[in-house]
């Protein structure tokens, strides 16, 4: 057999040989699913950072996912995503906040999470959640996560401004099918804190922040921000509530002195026609954050 046969037979071989392997693992893209009573977990093959979730006041992870895309957009960039079932809180007794930083803890030791960098951020009362437990994991020694950023959509942090705009809605005349959500706010933060006139010492212990340089200096050295859609028309026509009873509103306001209190990383973030809350244009609504910028956002603060 010559050599240019020798070299034919052994090229064929090798061909055949290789035809005969299995062949390499396609890689899995899609994000490890974890769903348990209190939260519900995507897992990326690779991870880069961790958003927790908070949901609005009577909702849940699985409205979360449902009414935003920021949940599997984060996690088809590689970062873990953990939506809360916690819910139905505008503030948070010591006691709450540790119970909810002990389940954090706990699917972060038990599902190997790394919690180097991480973001918190929920929806309405969400977003008050979120605000507080940032606050509670700054203060503590040894924080079961590293906090890197947090945000708030079109929340009522400011819960002196809730009580004082859930006053003004019950003098209204105008939508009377509304007023059931003033009532039970005037109700329970008279039950919880008492009025801001008499005790506004309990509204600056338990708010999330309030337009004060003492409620924000807290957070003056981590990136915060504030998403809103003050659709003014929308709020007229369907509630006849003014600019200054928005959240946008008081948002602005809290925005506004934390930059006066030094953060040079703190974004009031506007919106205009995102607003869909179950299919019906609303601008109190997790969909008015671009999912892909705030993944932009992490990524940029994950390094």
């Amino acid at each position: 057999m010559n050599s240019s046969t020798n070299l034919a037979f052994a090229c064929v071989s090798i061909l055949l040989l290789s035809a005969c392997q299995p062949p390499a693992p396609i890689k899995n893209l899609r994000p490890k699913e974890i769903h348990t009573p209190t939260y519900d977990l995507l897992l990326p093959n690779e991870q880069k950072a961790l958003l927790i979730l908070f949901p609005c006041f009577p909702c849940d992870a699985a409205d979360t996912r449902a009414e935003s895309h920021i949940a599997d957009t984060a996690a088809a960039n590689g970062i873990a995503v953990l939506m809360m079932n916690f819910n139905r809180h505008l503030l948070m007794s010591e006691a709450e906040q540790q119970e909810v930083i002990g389940t954090i803890a706990g699917a972060v030791k038990e599902h190997g999470v790394d919690a180097s960098n991480t973001f918190i951020g929920g929806f309405s009362s969400g977003g008050n959640v979120s605000v507080l437990l940032a606050k509670a994991l700054l203060r503590s020694a040894e924080p079961p996560v590293q906090m890197k950023g947090v945000f708030a959509v079109d929340s009522p942090l400011d819960l002196v401004h809730l009580y004082e705009c859930s006053k003004r809605d019950l003098e209204k005349t105008s939508f009377p099918e509304h007023k059931g959500e003033a009532q039970y706010l005037q109700a329970f933060l008279d039950s919880t804190l008492g009025s801001p006139t008499d005790s506004m010492a309990n509204y600056e212990r338990a708010a999330p922040l309030l337009n004060s340089s003492a409620s924000v200096a807290p957070l003056k050295d981590l990136p915060i921000r504030f998403y809103t859609e003050p659709d003014t028309t929308w709020w007229r026509i369907n509630r006849d509530d003014s600019y200054e009873e928005l959240n946008s509103y008081g948002m602005k306001r809290i925005h506004d002195t934390l930059v006066a209190a030094g953060n040079a990383q703190s974004e009031y973030i506007t919106t205009e026609g995102r607003g869909v809350q179950h299919g019906n244009q609303h601008p109190h609504a997790w969909s008015i954050v671009d999912e892909r910028e705030l993944v932009r956002w992490i990524e940029r603060l994950s390094r």
